[in-house]
């Protein structure tokens, strides 16, 4: 509840939420370390954090589909659906349902793309597993120097010059 004599102007609006739904996108079982790490990243270059989640997942998706890497699911004993998570000797460390990540001005057509890819007609994995594979490629290649974030540029990430 308002207290006393609270300005309406510092009210939080809705109106985006209600008219941008398309631009949200909720993921569950994202690395949390890894969304962690988009976050730092766009609070750095001062954008939009679903923006820069949706860049470096279209570009670590590019990547994939000009064959410079390659996503290998494989299967889940504990699941129908397959995993693209790292084979571990002991128990699995997965992130689970609990684990919900949420971004908006994220890109509505990649959302769709994704859900695609991770379908059973596709991969057949988790989507949060699929995000969490191309978000671990996408901050890798930021890292190296492979991928730029350039503000001043319809903020998004570039491939650098060889």
């Amino acid at each position: 509840m308002d207290h006393p004599g609270a300005d309406e102007s510092h009210r939080r609006s809705r109106r985006w939420e209600k008219t941008h739904q398309n631009c949200k996108a909720v993921y569950r079982g994202v690395d949390p370390k890894l969304a962690w790490q988009v976050k730092v990243l766009a609070g750095k270059y001062d954008t939009a954090v679903g923006q820069v989640a949706g860049t470096l997942i279209e570009y670590a998706l590019r990547s994939h589909e000009r064959g410079d890497w390659d996503l290998f699911p494989r299967p889940d004993s504990s699941h129908r659906r397959m995993t693209l998570s790292p084979a571990k000797p002991a128990r699995r460390v997965g992130y689970g349902w609990r684990v919900v990540t949420t971004w908006r001005n994220f890109p509505p057509g990649l959302k769709q793309e994704l859900a695609a890819l991770a379908s059973q007609d596709g991969l057949n994995v988790p989507a949060g597993e699929l995000v969490s594979a191309l978000l671990r490629f996408g901050l890798h290649c930021h890292a190296c120097g492979l991928l730029r974030l350039d503000p001043e540029d319809d903020p998004g990430f570039h491939e650098q010059p060889a």
